[in-house]
Protein backbone atom coordinates (compact mmCIF):
# COMPACT_ATOMS: atom_id res chain seq x y z
CA UNK A 1 0.00 0.00 0.00
CA UNK A 2 1.26 3.48 -0.78
CA UNK A 3 0.19 6.87 0.58
CA UNK A 4 -2.43 7.49 -2.12
CA UNK A 5 -4.07 4.12 -1.48
CA UNK A 6 -4.04 4.78 2.26
CA UNK A 7 -5.71 8.16 1.83
CA UNK A 8 -8.39 6.62 -0.40
CA UNK A 9 -9.02 3.86 2.17
CA UNK A 10 -9.44 6.58 4.77
CA UNK A 11 -12.14 8.21 2.62
CA UNK A 12 -10.25 11.02 0.89
CA UNK A 13 -10.52 11.58 -2.83
CA UNK A 14 -8.14 13.04 -5.37
CA UNK A 15 -10.47 15.99 -5.92
CA UNK A 16 -9.29 17.49 -2.62
CA UNK A 17 -6.38 19.86 -3.19
CA UNK A 18 -4.60 18.50 -0.12
CA UNK A 19 -4.71 14.92 -1.40
CA UNK A 20 -1.54 15.13 -3.51
CA UNK A 21 0.22 17.26 -0.91
CA UNK A 22 -0.53 14.77 1.87
CA UNK A 23 0.43 11.78 -0.28
CA UNK A 24 3.76 13.41 -1.12
CA UNK A 25 4.49 14.32 2.51
CA UNK A 26 3.52 10.88 3.83
CA UNK A 27 5.78 9.20 1.26
CA UNK A 28 8.62 11.54 2.27
CA UNK A 29 8.18 10.74 5.97
CA UNK A 30 8.00 7.00 5.22
CA UNK A 31 11.46 7.30 3.64
CA UNK A 32 12.84 9.94 6.04
CA UNK A 33 11.07 9.67 9.44
CA UNK A 34 13.01 12.60 10.91
CA UNK A 35 11.46 14.98 8.35
CA UNK A 36 8.31 15.11 10.50
CA UNK A 37 10.28 17.07 13.09
CA UNK A 38 10.91 19.75 10.46
CA UNK A 39 7.38 19.90 9.06
CA UNK A 40 7.10 23.71 9.06
CA UNK A 41 10.72 24.45 8.21
CA UNK A 42 11.32 21.80 5.56
CA UNK A 43 8.35 19.60 4.64
CA UNK A 44 5.75 22.33 3.95
CA UNK A 45 8.18 24.51 1.94
CA UNK A 46 9.51 21.57 -0.11
CA UNK A 47 5.99 20.37 -0.83
CA UNK A 48 4.98 23.91 -1.81
CA UNK A 49 7.91 24.22 -4.23
CA UNK A 50 7.12 20.85 -5.78
CA UNK A 51 3.48 21.81 -6.39
CA UNK A 52 4.11 25.52 -7.17
CA UNK A 53 2.17 26.95 -4.26
CA UNK A 54 2.86 28.41 -0.81
CA UNK A 55 3.68 26.56 2.41
CA UNK A 56 0.59 28.06 4.08
CA UNK A 57 -1.60 26.79 1.22
CA UNK A 58 -0.13 23.29 1.68
CA UNK A 59 -0.81 23.32 5.42
CA UNK A 60 -4.37 24.64 4.95
CA UNK A 61 -5.21 22.11 2.21
CA UNK A 62 -3.88 19.15 4.21
CA UNK A 63 -5.72 20.40 7.32
CA UNK A 64 -8.92 20.38 5.25
CA UNK A 65 -8.17 16.84 4.05
CA UNK A 66 -7.65 15.65 7.65
CA UNK A 67 -10.94 17.30 8.66
CA UNK A 68 -12.80 15.60 5.77
CA UNK A 69 -11.37 12.21 6.75
CA UNK A 70 -12.18 12.82 10.42
CA UNK A 71 -15.81 13.70 9.59
CA UNK A 72 -16.43 10.25 8.09
CA UNK A 73 -18.79 8.26 10.31
CA UNK A 74 -16.77 5.05 10.45
CA UNK A 75 -13.44 5.61 12.21
CA UNK A 76 -12.49 1.92 12.45
CA UNK A 77 -9.80 1.99 9.74
CA UNK A 78 -8.63 5.43 10.88
CA UNK A 79 -8.18 4.04 14.40
CA UNK A 80 -6.26 1.08 12.97
CA UNK A 81 -3.93 3.48 11.15
CA UNK A 82 -3.22 5.62 14.21
CA UNK A 83 -3.05 2.64 16.55
CA UNK A 84 -5.49 3.95 19.16
CA UNK A 85 -9.01 5.39 19.12
CA UNK A 86 -8.81 9.19 18.95
CA UNK A 87 -11.35 11.50 20.57
CA UNK A 88 -10.53 14.48 18.34
CA UNK A 89 -9.11 15.17 14.91
CA UNK A 90 -5.31 14.92 14.80
CA UNK A 91 -3.11 17.82 13.77
CA UNK A 92 -1.59 17.76 10.30
CA UNK A 93 1.82 16.75 11.64
CA UNK A 94 0.32 13.97 13.78
CA UNK A 95 -1.73 12.72 10.83
CA UNK A 96 1.31 12.65 8.51
CA UNK A 97 3.45 11.00 11.20
CA UNK A 98 0.88 8.32 12.12
CA UNK A 99 0.08 7.57 8.46
CA UNK A 100 3.78 7.18 7.61
CA UNK A 101 4.35 4.96 10.66
CA UNK A 102 1.40 2.77 9.59
CA UNK A 103 2.83 2.38 6.08
CA UNK A 104 6.29 1.56 7.47
CA UNK A 105 4.76 -1.15 9.71
CA UNK A 106 2.72 -2.50 6.80
CA UNK A 107 5.75 -2.56 4.49
CA UNK A 108 7.89 -4.27 7.14
CA UNK A 109 5.19 -6.89 7.61
CA UNK A 110 4.91 -7.47 3.84
CA UNK A 111 8.70 -7.84 3.58
CA UNK A 112 8.67 -10.37 6.43
CA UNK A 113 5.86 -12.31 4.76
CA UNK A 114 7.74 -12.36 1.44
CA UNK A 115 10.94 -13.62 3.05
CA UNK A 116 9.00 -16.52 4.57
CA UNK A 117 8.28 -17.75 1.03
CA UNK A 118 11.52 -17.63 -0.96
CA UNK A 119 11.13 -17.41 -4.71
CA UNK A 120 12.18 -20.36 -6.83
Amino acid sequence: MDAEQLLRHLGATGRLVGFQYAAYMIDRVVREPNDIQLITKRLYPETARRFHTSASAVERAVRTLVRVIWQKEDHSFFNEVVGVPLTHSPSVSDFIDMSAAFLRRLNAQENTDESAYPSK
